[in-house]
């Protein structure tokens, strides 16, 4: 897939100046920062909805009640 971008000459420069610092081409750049978001917006996706779920319902262990539990500690 190919994939094209329109960039004003000093947003192509400083993207250039990162990849390059990074040692890292720009499309490896663009890449990488394009998976990173979606990851980082999953997380925040799940972590919202642990808040709600744990809002609703604030049931929590302790360290040493969870090992017993699993049967890790007596």
């Amino acid at each position: 897939m190919n994939l094209s971008l329109d960039l004003k000459e000093d947003e192509l420069a400083l993207l250039e100046k990162y990849a390059e610092k990074h040692n890292m081409s720009m499309l490896e750049f663009i890449k990488v920062t394009i998976l990173e978001r979606i990851k980082d917006e999953n997380d925040m996706e799940v972590y919202e909805n642990a808040i709600k779920s744990y809002t609703k319902n604030p049931l929590s262990y302790s360290h040493s009640s969870l090992m017993r539990e699993l049967g890790l500690a007596k």
